[in-house]
C-alpha cells in the first residue's frame, strides 16, 4: 500500500507502526533508519516538481524489496523541504532551518534506541550538504551514518553534469506514463548555480547502454541494492564515552 506521506511499501515504512511495535524491534542498534531526503523542483526536463520523488521513492523501494530478507531497515516519511540551492527548487527554506530540521528529524528518530541512519539524496545540488549534516549528526550524537546520492547509482539530475539525462528521462517517462513536455519554464543553463563546480566523479548511465529501459531500472536498482548490502556489512559503533579528563 502507497500513501502520500511515504511513497513506498508498508513493509519498510516508519509510520506504518504503531508506537508498541517500536519496543519489539530486537536490537535497535542493528536497524538501519533511513531517511529519504527529495527536493520539490524544477528540474528544466518537463516534468513535474516532485520527479526526485517518483525516482528516489521507486528505486528505494526496489533495492529494499529486494533485500527484504538480510537488510533490516524502517524508512522515515521524506524530508522535502530543503535549502534553495538552484533556482529551480520550489518551497525551500533556509539552509540553516533545513539543517536544523534534519537534526532534530534523525535525533528524534534515535529515541527507540537507534544508532544506525542512511541519508538517501537525490538532489545533486544537496550531495555537499547531505554530508555536512551527517558528519555533524556523527560528531554531535555519536550516531553511525551513511550517505547514499542518487546520482551514484547512475542517474543524476544535475542540468549540465548530468549531461543530456537520457537515461533519467527514459525513467520518468516509464515511471509517470507520459512523455516529457517539450516547453520548458527554465533552460538547464538556468539551474546552476556554479557550473565551474559541476565535477562527476561517477558517470551517468545513458539510455542506449542498455537493451530496454527495465534493463536500466534493473541495474540501478542492482548498484542500490549492492550499496545497502555494503552498508549492512559494518558492524555498530561501539558507543563513545567522553573522556573524564576532557570535561572537566
Amino acid at each position: 500500500m502507497k500513501h502520500h506521506l511515504y511513497q513506498g511499501s508498508d513493509a519498510f515504512a516508519w509510520h506504518a507502526r504503531r508506537w508498541p511495535q517500536f519496543a519489539e524491534c530486537g536490537q535497535p542498534a542493528d536497524k538501519h533508519i533511513i531517511l529519504p531526503v527529495y527536493s520539490i523542483a524544477d528540474w528544466a526536463m518537463g516534468r513535474p516538481l516532485d520527479s526526485e520523488e517518483v525516482v528516489g521513492s521507486h528505486f528505494l523501494d526496489a533495492a529494499l524489496t529486494e533485500l527484504a530478507e538480510q537488510f533490516d531497515c524502517l524508512v522515515l516519511p521524506p524530508f522535502r523541504f530543503t535549502p534553495a540551492q538552484s533556482i529551480g527548487t520550489q518551497f525551500a527554506v533556509d539552509i540553516e532551518q533545513a539543517h536544523q530540521a534534519l537534526m532534530e528529524t534523525i535525533t528524534s528518530a534515535a529515541v527507540p534506541g537507534f544508532r544506525r541512519f542512511i541519508l538517501f539524496n537525490t538532489s545533486p545540488f544537496l550531495e555537499e550538504w547531505i554530508d555536512v549534516a551527517a558528519r555533524d549528526l556523527r560528531v554531535n550524537a555519536d550516531y553511525q551514518m551513511f550517505c547514499i546520492n542518487l546520482s551514484g547509482v547512475g542517474l543524476d539530475f544535475h542540468p549540465t553534469r548530468g549531461g543530456e539525462r537520457s537515461a533519467l528521462q527514459a525513467v520518468l517517462t516509464e515511471l509517470l506514463g507520459t512523455q516529457a513536455e517539450t516547453e520548458l519554464a527554465l533552460t538547464p543553463e538556468q539551474l546552476d548555480p556554479i557550473p565551474a563546480a559541476a565535477v562527476k566523479t561517477n558517470p551517468a548511465l545513458v539510455a542506449a547502454d542498455s537493451p530496454s529501459v527495465k534493463a536500466l531500472m534493473d541495474l540501478v536498482t542492482t548498484r542500490m541494492v549492492q550499496l545497502f548490502s555494503e552498508i549492512s556489512q559494518h558492524g555498530p559503533l561501539i558507543e563513545t564515552v567522553p573522556d573524564a579528563k576532557e570535561s572537566e
